[in-house]
């Protein structure tokens, strides 16, 4: 079953984190190590003092490391759940995982296709897309 199906009667918001601990799980695991540090980067972006809270989101960590499916594919499944409206939380989606790509302390060509790929299936307008495309241009400048 795909993993947002289990939060389809949920609020937009729910399905906007959801969607977002996924595709940072994806791209986490980019460079083939998903390291319990890019883990925990995770819980602390999407913190919860409800112990029933904290195992949901290791939960769909987990079904995320899992999953066959690719970063796209889950994006594609989030732009549909995700009412046209609400179009900032797609924003939000892409800038998180920017700080995600970060995490490691090391930004590669795999996790900026991966975030250009979500950039794309968002359709994030030409404006947005030069705003993220010099974030993502900065970080690369900081690893050289």
């Amino acid at each position: 079953m795909d993993i947002l199906e289990e939060f389809r009667g949920e609020s937009d918001q729910t399905i906007c984190i959801v969607g977002t601990i996924i595709l940072s799980t994806k791209l986490c695991m980019a460079d083939g190590n998903f390291s319990n540090y890019e883990k925990d980067e995770i819980l602390k972006t999407f913190p919860t003092n409800n112990e029933k809270l904290k195992e949901t989101v290791l939960n769909i960590i987990d079904k995320a490391s899992n999953d066959k499916n690719n970063i796209t594919y889950h994006a594609e499944r989030i732009k549909k759940f995700v009412d046209p409206k609400h179009e900032n939380f797609l924003d939000f989606i892409v800038a998180t995982l920017i700080k995600f790509a970060k995490a490691d302390h090391h930004f590669d060509e795999k996790e900026k296709e991966m975030i250009n790929d979500v950039i794309d299936v968002f359709e994030r307008d030409k404006d947005k897309r030069n705003i993220f495309q010099k974030i993502i241009d900065k970080i690369k400048l900081k690893d050289n």
